[in-house]
């Protein structure tokens, strides 16, 4: 049985401006106070606690991840993604790195992308070929906005 390993960053880790944190922190307050303006309290209330958030996560250092792919299935640190709940594979090496997106069942994050940092696209394809099928699919729209906002 083959097996492959490799460590990686969870993500790539983005300088922040300070100007960056009063530009989110303007957009949020204005929202919030035209929210408030048109009487819905909640909404404005919800604004002014995502925008604290986006801004706190925004400063996260990016955890290390040791991936290792076997016969068991594909371990992230702790996380195993047996064989038989992936549905299916892509690599996707259209970005500025290249990402192993698997389709996976019975979890509750349904696309896990993983970075391929530390190896190569082909050899990752070789040996998860073995074990799932490849079939094209992409991140969400979302998910690539929010990576050219700088998230």
């Amino acid at each position: 049985m083959e097996t492959l390993s490799w460590s990686t960053l969870e993500f790539e880790e983005k300088s922040r401006h300070p100007d960056w944190v009063w530009t989110a922190g303007l957009i949020f307050g204005l929202a919030s106070v035209v929210s408030f303006f048109f009487g819905n309290i909640f909404f404005g209330i919800f604004l002014i606690i995502a925008g604290a958030m986006i801004v706190v996560s925004a400063f996260h250092k990016p955890r290390m991840l040791n991936i290792t792919i076997d016969a068991a299935g594909v371990t992230i640190n702790d996380a195993v993604f047996d064989h038989k709940n992936i549905n299916h594979f892509w690599i996707d090496e259209k970005g500025k790195t290249d990402k192993l997106l698997m389709s996976v069942s019975k979890s509750f994050i349904p696309i896990v992308s993983v970075p391929l940092n530390g190896v190569r696209a082909e050899d990752l394809r070789t040996v998860m070929l073995k074990y799932n099928k490849e079939e094209e699919f992409a991140e969400s729209i979302g998910i690539k906005i929010f990576e050219k906002l700088g998230f």
